[in-house]
């Protein structure tokens, strides 16, 4: 081939391998240029790992496909001693050669008779290598080895370039995986404070939309809908410059119009764009806002409910002790101390409530034994009997005769009965009526509590038994809306169910069931558990 062409050749052999931006295009054009200029049996191109391994990821001829993707160890056959040594390497009788690789040719059942191999090098590194197996009998190898040689130097850099455009992409990917899939609402703005980039989780979450022209719609532009404007939009760049990162926490409606609460964090991304670009990103935190309300409602509530009873406690010991140093005997002391006992005993379920109300939550602990119902029943009603006679209650107690023994946790459900009784004397009218009610079945024990108070509201009932909720009517008196919480934690963990009726103005009827056959799924420390058959 004359120099004109040969030069011809080389000129659009760059122009086409440069074109190539990913790896395997550039070695694919690099064997197709040297097996369509020498017509060889077959050609390929080896790529080098950065463990010196190498694997096959161009090839020509008829056994092309079974070449593709073959790995060979480092420094093995001619190849690898051509990575490693960065020289050319001509071969006329491979079989004579102790560095071929005879394992290639039963791999792909073809016979490699010669080889022409050239290393693809940048600067100290050899990139790939480049082979013409079996050349043509009329091939120039001075000319051979010149002509790949230079297609080999065109590569080197094209390969290169294919593998940073390659990690550019995949740096991309990543990117555009962890901004599409991070469960924060992600907002990319230009200069302007125009969208560029809206990730999946702030498309869910806030309601955007595009303004449109149509004549039902109110235009809206993108900073309108994170509730900026361009003025605060511009404080907001000039002090992300000084600051880094700007926060503050915003209300918003939700696509569903539900009101959230998000923590904002405003920066600058320079890079983003030759202007560069900024990030508003919010972090949810409807619920910690909530859980905090609800701890600071928690501690205010759990504090007067305490200190109401102590302070009848107080007034109490220091009542007793005046008179006893003055030697005053027309104190009441018995009607005295018993309003400081009652009070006590107040506290105390109060403070025993809410830790059972956690360790039934955690734990569904129960101390088994064998209970007495009109035992039990005789004790809360001794305890709640003051509260009845200060507001004239009239206390009506039915309880089925013959009652079998029930298992479960005697001090659970003594203060099941005590809540739901004390409920019952506090929301009642003064001079109402109270009925306790008790009867079995074949399957469970049946309790029911009626008043004739005011009754609860219908949009009340459905979040009455849950942790710290108090309804309307209980707002009123006060109270950590704990107790009705504890009564389905202790009624749950023996297995039974509890639920209320109530009718505005004819009063309400809590009732819970205890089975006979505790479930197995609970933990139990039994004391005294004797075998009953009823």
């Amino acid at each position: 081939m004359t120099e004109t062409k040969t030069s011809t050749f080389l000129y659009e052999a760059a122009l086409t391998i440069s074109a190539k931006l990913d790896t395997d295009g550039v070695l694919q054009q690099l064997m197709s240029l040297t097996h369509q200029h020498f017509k060889p049996d077959a050609a390929s191109v080896a790529l080098v790992n950065p463990d010196g391994s190498l694997v096959f990821r161009a090839a020509s001829g008829e056994s092309a496909q079974q070449i593709l993707g073959m790995e060979m160890p480092k420094g093995a056959g001619i190849v690898g001693w051509v990575a490693e040594n960065g020289q050319q390497l001509w071969v006329p009788d491979v079989y004579r050669d102790t560095r071929s690789y005879p394992e290639a040719d039963e791999h792909t059942g073809f016979k490699t008779r010669s080889i022409l191999a050239v290393p693809v090098r940048l600067g100290d590194q050899t990139l790939a290598v480049v082979e013409m197996i079996n050349p043509s009998a009329g091939t120039n190898l001075l000319e051979a080895r010149e002509t790949i040689t230079a297609l080999a130097a065109l590569a080197a850099p094209a390969i290169q370039n294919a593998r940073l455009f390659e990690q550019v992409q995949r740096a991309e990917a990543r990117y555009q995986s962890l901004f599409e899939q991070n469960l924060d609402p992600i907002i990319i703005l230009d200069p302007r404070g125009h969208f560029l980039e809206v990730n999946q989780a702030a498309q869910k979450l806030l309601p955007l939309s595009r303004p449109k022209d149509d004549a039902d719609h109110v235009p809206q532009t993108d900073l309108e809908q994170l509730a900026l404007n361009a003025a605060h939009y511009d404080t907001l760049k000039a002090r992300v410059e000084v600051e880094g990162i700007i926060t503050w926490e915003i209300k918003t409606q939700t696509t569903d119009a539900e009101e959230r609460t998000l923590d904002v964090h405003f920066s600058y991304l320079p890079h983003y764009l030759p202007g560069g670009a900024y990030q508003w990103l919010a972090h949810d935190i409807t619920d910690r806002v909530t859980l905090d309300e609800m701890r600071e409602q928690l501690s205010h509530m759990i504090v007067h409910d305490l200190r109401v009873p102590l302070g009848n406690i107080t007034n109490t010991l220091e009542l007793v002790l005046t008179a006893w140093r003055e030697k005053d005997v027309s104190v009441p002391f018995e009607q005295v101390l018993e309003i400081g006992l009652r009070s006590a005993h107040r506290m105390e379920r109060l403070i025993a409530n809410i830790l059972d109300a956690r360790r039934l939550v955690i734990h569904k602990t129960l101390t088994v034994s064998n209970i007495r119902i009109p035992d039990m029943v005789a004790d809360a009603m001794e305890v709640i009997q003051s509260s009845i006679r200060r507001r004239r209650h009239t206390l009506i107690r039915r309880i089925q005769d013959n009652l079998p023994l029930m298992q479960g946790d005697l001090d659970l459900l003594r203060r099941v009965l005590l809540n739901l009784l004390d409920n019952a004397a506090k929301y009642t009218p003064d001079g109402g009526t109270i009925t306790l009610s008790v009867q079995a079945d074949a399957d469970s024990f049946h309790f029911a509590i009626s008043d004739t108070g005011p009754g609860i509201p219908p949009e009340d009932r459905v979040h009455l038994f849950e942790m710290f909720y108090r309804a309307r009517t209980q707002q009123q008196q006060g109270g950590a809306g704990i107790g009705l919480a504890f009564c389905k934690l202790a009624v749950e963990a023996h297995g039974g169910k509890i639920d209320m009726r109530s009718e505005p103005g004819k009063g309400s009827t809590f009732a819970f069931s205890i089975p006979r056959q505790l479930p197995e799924s609970a933990i139990y420390h039994e004391a005294s558990v004797v075998e009953y058959t009823p």
